[in-house]
């Protein structure tokens, strides 16, 4: 596996940034968490098909609150009925190791993360179980919406929720579990996802048997996954693959101040190793770019993969070393 991630070090050369605000999983207490009970949007009896809402149910959720100068950060996992937690920290794993391939501990990269969160639980809108006879016996029923644009957050289930006071850049370092369906970042206020072209990714396989380019006999497989967000939030599309595979990596976006984004798959958990917040107008320096001192407006433009772009391209861009956000 190490050899694998030094074969990827050169595309990640471009991450490099002066550390800003930085938040890691694995130093994280669970004993800080907090157990609540869920109403809103949770029901005791229907079909298969909706929910009966006028019989009201509850559940319990675990959440994480984490404050980092500029950014507040909420996780929420939330098990069905049928698995109890007696604790707030039982609705979690700390998962992954400092040298296996479920790390992002990654020559060149920073930050670096080596263990992640995962809650339990997909994220719905709506929540509601039941138990059904049949001519087994009693089935206990478990069903739920899940997202789509315009709807609610989610009422429940494994996602994170951004709080951020002042405009900036959040690189969110994740782990999905299934990757068949869309990961989305959302706005809140607008209950969209932000535009597909706003979100650079860079990702690895955790299947360290797969090579979507290049030959591990002649050394030059690589095993990270480049580029924007895909129009249909699939991240594994990025580079024209479609595989349901565990992946690992990093999601970076601008954020505007005194706004709220959610991070989520619709149909399954994202773990979360950390993250990391560059303010707008912070300090930073690609290591791979040397910058122009007379700050030639004519400078070549960056993206934050060190790739050479347009004026025309959307996102987090780099001219004369200096950072800044085109819409």
């Amino acid at each position: 596996m190490k050899k694998i991630f030094t074969l990827a070090a050169v595309a990640c050369m471009a991450w490099s940034v002066n550390a800003q605000e930085i938040w890691k999983a694995a130093d994280y207490n669970l004993e800080n968490a907090t157990l609540e009970t869920l109403t809103q949007g949770i029901y005791g009896g229907g079909t298969a098909d909706a929910p009966d809402t006028s019989i009201p149910s509850s559940l319990k959720t675990s959440t994480i609150v984490v404050k980092v100068n500029g950014v507040t950060m909420t996780g929420e996992s939330t098990p069905n009925g049928d698995k109890k937690i007696e604790t707030a920290a039982s609705a979690w794993q700390l998962k992954g190791s400092v040298d296996g391939n479920d790390a992002l501990i990654v020559e060149g990269c920073t930050p670096q993360f080596s263990q992640y969160l995962m809650g339990q639980g997909n994220p719905e809108a709506l929540h509601w179980e039941f138990d059904e006879e049949t001519d087994n016996g009693t089935a206990h029923r478990v069903f739920g919406s899940y997202w789509e644009p315009g709807m609610d957050m989610p009422a429940k289930g494994a996602y994170w929720k951004f709080d951020v006071a002042s405009a900036g850049s959040l690189k969110i370092a994740f782990f999905g579990n299934k990757n068949a369906n869309p990961t989305y970042i959302v706005d809140a206020a607008t209950k969209q996802p932000i535009p597909n072209t706003d979100i650079d990714v860079a990702i690895f396989y955790q299947n360290t048997g797969f090579v979507f380019e290049g030959n591990v006999d002649d050394g030059d497989a690589k095993y990270l996954n480049v580029g924007k967000m895909p129009e249909d939030y699939v991240i594994q599309h990025t580079n024209g693959i479609t595989q349901n595979r565990q992946i690992l990596g990093y999601l970076t976006f601008p954020v505007e101040a005194d706004k709220t984004y959610y991070v989520f798959n619709t149909k399954s958990q994202v773990g979360l190793y950390g993250f990391e917040f560059t303010a707008k107008g912070g300090d930073s320096a690609i290591d791979s770019i040397i910058a122009d001192d007379t700050l030639n407006p004519d400078a070549p433009i960056y993206n934050v993969l060190g790739q050479r772009v347009t004026k025309d391209y959307k996102g987090i861009l780099i001219q004369n070393g200096k950072k800044f956000i085109n819409k």
